[in-house]
């Protein structure tokens, strides 16, 4: 096992399932079912505490309150014996959103965004629908079809080429280093009712076009992994608990898709399948 772990880190805007997904990996590895073990014990767990048992009375966890932010390290290994620290972290929406308006990556960001070897964006893409904005259409034209006083603003795809460019300059430009391999996890799989066997690839090109473009354009074809991610595999709701996830419990609920359209069961696959691109 290697002295120094990989350092992989975790970044998506709000409500693509950041923290559901968190609470279901630590179940999968608490169950030691999957492609990933915990190589010691995490020094805190306590910014999962409320989602997983959200989880196991079979409803959704609450959003991330405004404000917030914390870091969760879970230090696993592969089964290929490649050791890992995952930085997990549980931040409001807001900050985002205040990232992309600012043009400023905050500090609490940075060590994230400097000493990953491996980077995992979440994406949803139910919640990032094409539309016009000022990259597919004329900004005259846009103004036209608006209402007086209506702002332009930049559409869901844009806002994610943004977001990787912000954390890629800051990256370099603090560290020299070069772009680290990627990792999109498609979320909510579920949703988008797709048929069996469909290649996260594909449908990253179809439902968003300008991101998948940007990453052909700006990483080596080796360095970037699509998945699809539905870490619940139901839409679950407050108002009427799902009952397989309290009689069968949450870790055994979920999947996920791999680059070559086949599901599984293992939540830990696509961090795994990351880190083992990284080390070769």
């Amino acid at each position: 096992m290697p002295d120094n772990p990989l350092n992989i880190a975790v970044f998506g805007e709000s409500n693509v399932g950041k923290s559901h997904y968190g609470a279901q990996l630590i179940g999968r590895l608490n169950a030691e079912t999957g492609m990933l073990r915990m190589r010691g014990a995490a020094l805190d767990l306590t910014a999962f505490d409320d989602v997983v048992q959200s989880l196991s009375g079979g409803v959704p966890g609450a959003h991330t309150a405004a404000g917030s932010y914390t870091e969760t390290i879970l230090p696993v290994v592969t089964e290929a014996h490649v050791a890992i620290d995952l930085s997990w972290p549980d931040y409001a929406g807001e900050q985002v959103s205040s990232l992309l308006d600012e043009r400023l990556v905050p500090a609490s960001w940075h060590q994230r965004v400097e000493a990953a070897d491996g980077w995992v964006l979440l994406v949803r893409p139910k919640s990032a629908p094409l539309a016009d904005d000022i990259f597919s259409r004329p900004l005259g034209d846009l103004k036209s079809s608006r209402p007086e006083g209506f702002s332009i603003e930049r559409s869901s795809q844009a806002r994610l080429v943004e977001l990787l460019q912000m954390l890629l300059y800051t990256r370099r430009s603090r560290t020299g280093k070069e772009k680290p391999a990627l990792a999109v996890l498609l979320t909510c799989w579920d949703e988008l009712k797709l048929p069996e066997g469909t290649k996260p690839a594909e449908v990253l090109r179809e439902k968003l076009p300008l991101f998948a473009s940007f990453l052909e354009n700006n990483w080596e074809k080796s360095d970037i992994l699509i998945f699809g991610l539905s870490a619940t595999g139901v839409a679950l709701t407050k108002e009427s608990p799902n009952k397989d996830f309290i009689y069968k419990g949450a870790e055994h609920m979920g999947w996920a898709i791999s680059n070559e359209g086949t599901q599984t069961t293992d939540l830990t696959m696509p961090i795994a399948e990351l880190a083992n691109a990284v080390h070769n």
